[in-house]
């Protein structure tokens, strides 16, 4: 198994803002997700491509064992592998790539065994890259002010300042699986005022977890973020306070007023309060649920519930072959037995991935409906719809009632 650093670079918005996160997870034992899996499997294919100069159509195993489990390289990972191996190999002109490096920031924070993989490292002559791969696709990560990168950027100019006159570094997050591409270049300067800071944080969190009484409630911290991926969230007691008060002052007002008056009971700053802890307590419930299923497989016992069998898998052939021959011998029709239909444009355009000009004239051919409206906050990148209230339709209608 894999070594895991205590103040992770992985991990490191979380302790940085919640000191008491890592001695509440150290409590824990180490766990990986089916997520995490598959992305492990996919790094594994992204670094053999690096270092022996080859495509992921050229990976010479149908699969990468991570866990025990052994995770198909298709064709999708290898489209989406080829996305990272080539913003890589675009980035690196005369600079030398160093792939799968184990940076160690310890010195920055002043923690023993404080470490990190990053992906690629790049050194230019005035400059340092990093490049990492996120093969997920359920959180858009930023390199802007990521904390993770920056660590590593730590660590690879503590490894290589003495190979050049660094001015700069630059972080690269590629995320294929949601077209995304996300870039951010920090002052050696600034970055050095980043690790100060960091060292502060992790003085903190290591008091706390070296500590030989509990951690105080001002050594929590929970938030959207800090617990997404925290391994201690079903049993937090901060969290669970948290989330106490934000549903009870929430619910209070349905409880008065019934739940038909929600709208005329919640006023909107009240709502937009409440919205702002929505992930955080789905993630709760989530983590709870989780953690239930955990202790009932593990044959504790927890009041009320029980274990059942879920809704089974969809039907499928044992062989299809033998179906196809046996439905064959029925002497049923073509059409009775096999679907067509045409590829998608998203998997024509990897057939036609080196032919740009057979693509082009596809294009008036592609249609693509819009998005349905999403909530999100004001610090999303996306711009607001422009939304007409019923009111405003209704005092139109007033004014000009036959606008013809």
């Amino acid at each position: 198994m894999t070594a895991h650093a205590l103040l992770s670079a992985s991990g490191s918005h979380r302790w940085s803002t919640c000191p008491a996160s890592i001695r509440l997870e150290s409590a824990l034992p180490y766990t990986s997700s089916k997520y995490a899996d598959e992305g492990t499997a996919a790094h594994e294919v992204g670094s053999w491509c690096l270092i022996n100069n080859a495509m992921p159509d050229q990976y010479p195993l149908p699969a990468v064992e991570v866990n025990g489990v052994q995770w198909p390289v298709t064709n999708d990972m290898k489209n989406h592998v080829s996305t990272y191996i080539e913003e890589v190999r675009g980035r690196v002109g005369t600079g030398s790539l160093l792939v799968e490096q184990k940076v160690n920031y310890s010195t920055w924070i002043d923690v023993e065994d404080s470490f990190g993989t990053s992906d690629s490292v790049i050194l230019h002559d005035d400059r340092i890259e990093i490049v990492d791969l996120k093969y997920g696709m359920g959180v858009r990560v930023d390199a802007t002010e990521n904390e993770q990168l920056l660590l590593y950027a730590l660590g690879a100019l503590y490894e290589y300042e003495m190979l050049g006159s660094f001015d700069e570094v630059c972080m690269v997050i590629v995320q294929p699986r949601l077209n995304h591409v996300s870039e951010h270049t920090i002052s050696v300067d600034d970055l050095k005022a980043f690790g100060e800071r960091m060292q502060v944080a992790a003085r903190r969190a290591m008091d706390v977890y070296e500590a030989t009484t509990p951690p105080k409630p001002e050594d929590f911290k929970p938030s959207e973020d800090a617990c997404r991926f925290c391994k201690a969230k079903a049993t937090c007691p901060a969290l669970y306070q948290e989330v106490e008060t934000e549903t009870r002052d929430l619910f209070a007002a349905l409880v008065e007023n019934g739940a038909s008056a929600m709208a005329a009971a919640v006023p909107e700053d009240r709502l937009a309060q409440a919205m702002e802890k929505v992930s955080l307590i789905e993630d709760f419930c989530k983590a709870i649920r989780s953690e239930t299923e955990r202790r009932l497989l593990a044959g504790h016992p927890v009041p009320g519930f029980k274990l059942v069998e879920g809704r089974k898998g969809a039907r499928k052939w044992t062989s299809e072959d033998d179906a196809e021959a046996m439905l064959k011998s029925m002497r049923l029709k073509s059409e009775e037995i096999y679907d067509y239909s045409v590829k998608s444009p998203t998997s024509i355009e990897k057939v036609l991935k080196d032919n740009p000009r057979r693509w082009s004239k596809l294009q008036e051919l592609i249609a693509r409906s819009d998005g349905k409206p999403s909530v999100a906050p004001d610090s999303d990148k996306r711009p607001a719809l422009a939304i007409t209230s019923v009111t405003d339709s209704f005092a139109a209608l007033a004014v000009d009632p036959d606008p013809n």
